[in-house]
C-alpha cells in the first residue's frame, strides 16, 4: 500500500423468541448503545399494528418511563473493563425519563418517538486543554493569532478564567434505538449541512418505522419479516465526507467496538482503501457496511448522530477500538520523526505547501544527527505499507515526532501515543484547531506556528517555514513530556481538595 491520498460489537444470538444484542458504539456520536433481552414478536391481526413489532418484554410498555437501561449498557461495560485508560472520561448515561426532566433528553424523547424502544442521554465530563507551545521568538505574533482562532470553536469551548487554558463545558449526546425502521437517505450522507449527522439540526424523522417494500395491510410471516428487515441492527453513520480518511476518524466513528459481531452500518459513498480497511478493523467486514445505499431496513436502527465532536472519551475509545493503548509505547523506544509534505501532488486539495521545504528538511536532519539519539527523519510520501493496520501499528511503535503543514495526513499523529511531539505549520489564510484539540487530549506535545501566505499560488495558502523557530521547538521539546505538565485536565466549578478533581 502506498501513501494514501487524503482530503479535508455486538453479540446477536437468537434463542427461541429472544434476540440478545449488545452494541458498543462510540463515535462521533457513535457512543455505547446496548439492547439486551428484547423479544421479537410477529403480530397477526393486531388492530394497532399491521406490521411486525420489535418491542421490549411484555411487562414493560415500549419507551415508557419504566423502561430501564438494559444490563450491559455503558455502566456495565465500564464495570467489566476497569483498566481502560478511557474509563475516567466516560459520560454518564441516563436512560430513564424521570419526573421533571426536559422532554428533549434522550429517555424522554424515546417516550414520544414512534417505535423507539430505548433512549439515553449522555452527559460528558467537562475538561480543559492547555494552550499550544510556541517558539520563544514568535510568542508575540503566534500567540494572538492562535487565540483569535478560538472564535471558530465557541460553540463548544471558551478561554478559561486563567487565560492559558481552554474550557469545554456542558457537552451532551444521545442514543435512540428504533424498532423495525428503515433508513431513507436521511440524515443525508457526505453533505456538509446542519441536517447531517452531528449537525445541530440533525433529526431521526427520516428513519421510517414501517416495513420496507411492504404494504400497511401485510400480515407477515417470520420469513417475510426477515426479508422486510434483513439487518438485525443498523448503525447510522452518514457523516459529511464519510469516505475520507480524516472525516471517517473525526466524525464517522470513534468507533463501534465489537465484542463479537458488530452491527451493520449505513454510510456515504464507497471510500478509499485505507478507510475501507479501518471499517474492517472495527469489526464491520465486507457486506456489513452499506456504502451509498439509499434504503436500508433493520429490526433495530441505532441513531447516534447527536454527539460531541471533541471529547477525551471519544478520542481514547477510538484508539482502544483499533487495539491501541492511548498511552502509547515508551517514548525512549520510538525514534522516527515523520514529516508530511504537501509538495508532491498527492493531496486532494491544493495549497499549504512549504516553499522552503528542502532547507527545512536539511535543518531537521542536521539537528537529529547532532542530538546523537538515533533519531531518523522519515518522509511520509516515500513510505509504503501493505495495509492500514500495519501503518497504524508502525506509527504506534516507532514515531517520536510528527511535523508538517496542516493537512489530512497529519491525522496519523493519533496513532503515536503520549508525549509525541506534534508540530503543525499553519497558514494564517487556512488554519484550524483540530490537531491541537486531538493532540492535547491524547497527551501529546503540541506546538504550532502561524505563517503568512507567500507566493501567488491559486490557493493562496502556501507558506515559508521559519526554519530556526522549527529547529528551536524540536530541540527543546522532542523526546520529552511537556515541561508545563499535562495538557488535559478536568474542568469543575469547585476545587476543594476533598473533591479530588484531578485524581
Amino acid at each position: 500500500m502506498t501513501s494514501t491520498t487524503y482530503t479535508d460489537s455486538t453479540v446477536c444470538q437468537r434463542r427461541s423468541r429472544t434476540l440478545t444484542c449488545v452494541f458498543i458504539a462510540v463515535g462521533i456520536g457513535l457512543v455505547v448503545v446496548i439492547l439486551t433481552s428484547i423479544e421479537t414478536r410477529w403480530q397477526h391481526g393486531s388492530p394497532r399494528h399491521s406490521y411486525p413489532l420489535y418491542a421490549p418484554p411484555e411487562e414493560a410498555e415500549p419507551a415508557s418511563a419504566s423502561v430501564q437501561s438494559p444490563p450491559g449498557t455503558l455502566s456495565a461495560f465500564l464495570a467489566e473493563h476497569p483498566d481502560l485508560p478511557s474509563r475516567r472520561w466516560a459520560p454518564v448515561s441516563v436512560s430513564t425519563c424521570q419526573p421533571g426532566m426536559a422532554s428533549h433528553l434522550g429517555p424522554c424523547l424515546a417516550q414520544r418517538r414512534q417505535s423507539a424502544i430505548f433512549g439515553e442521554e449522555l452527559m460528558y465530563p467537562d475538561f480543559r486543554l492547555r494552550e499550544p507551545l510556541f517558539a520563544q521568538g514568535r510568542l508575540g505574533e503566534d500567540t494572538p493569532r492562535w487565540r483569535r482562532l478560538l472564535d471558530d470553536i465557541r460553540d463548544r469551548a471558551a478561554p478559561c478564567m486563567d487565560g492559558t487554558w481552554v474550557c469545554y463545558r456542558g457537552q451532551a449526546g444521545q442514543n435512540i434505538v428504533l424498532a423495525n425502521a428503515t433508513y431513507f437517505t436521511s440524515p443525508p450522507p457526505d453533505r456538509w449541512s446542519e441536517l447531517a449527522c452531528m449537525g445541530a439540526g440533525v433529526t431521526s424523522a427520516g428513519l421510517r418505522t414501517a416495513p420496507a417494500n411492504a404494504s400497511a395491510n401485510t400480515l407477515p410471516t417470520r420469513a417475510e419479516y426477515d426479508r422486510a428487515f434483513p439487518a438485525d441492527a443498523l448503525l447510522v453513520a452518514t457523516a459529511p465526507d464519510s469516505w475520507s480518511f480524516q472525516h471517517f476518524l473525526d466524525r464517522v466513528t470513534r468507533a463501534p467496538r465489537a465484542r463479537a459481531r458488530a452491527p451493520e452500518a449505513v454510510t456515504g459513498r464507497p471510500p478509499a482503501r485505507a478507510v475501507e480497511e479501518m471499517w474492517t478493523m472495527l469489526g464491520l467486514d465486507e457486506g456489513r457496511v452499506h456504502f451509498g445505499e439509499d434504503v436500508v431496513a433493520a429490526k433495530a436502527v441505532i441513531f447516534s448522530c447527536r454527539a460531541p465532536l471533541v471529547h477525551p472519551w471519544l478520542s481514547m475509545r477510538t484508539l482502544e477500538t483499533f487495539g491501541l493503548d492511548p498511552r502509547g509505547e515508551p517514548l525512549s523506544q520510538r525514534k522516527k520523526v515523520v514529516y508530511f509534505s504537501r509538495s508532491h501532488n498527492d493531496t486532494h486539495n491544493e495549497g499549504r505547501k512549504v516553499v522552503n521545504e528542502g532547507e527545512l528538511l536539511d535543518g531537521i536532519r542536521q539537528l537529529l544527527a547532532e542530538r546523537g539519539q538515533g533519531e531518523e527523519l522519515v518522509l511520509y510520501h516515500e513510505m509504503e505499507w501493505p495495509s492500514q493496520r500495519e501503518l497504524t501499528s508502525w506509527f504506534h511503535k516507532n514515531v517520536r515526532a510528527v511535523i508538517g503543514p496542516h493537512g489530512g495526513a497529519l491525522y496519523n499523529h493519533r496513532w503515536t501515543g503520549r508525549d509525541t511531539l506534534v508540530l503543525e505549520l499553519a497558514s494564517t489564510a487556512y488554519s484550524s484547531l483540530m490537531f491541537w484539540e486531538e493532540a492535547s487530549i491524547l497527551g501529546q506535545v503540541y506546538a504550532t506556528m502561524l505563517l503568512p501566505p507567500v507566493g501567488d499560488s491559486e490557493s493562496g495558502t502556501d507558506m515559508q517555514a521559519d526554519v530556526p523557530a522549527v529547529l528551536e521547538i524540536i530541540r527543546t521539546h522532542i523526546g520529552t513530556p511537556d515541561s508545563r505538565g499535562r495538557s488535559l485536565r478536568r474542568a469543575y466549578a469547585w476545587h476543594a481538595e476533598e473533591l479530588q478533581v484531578e485524581e
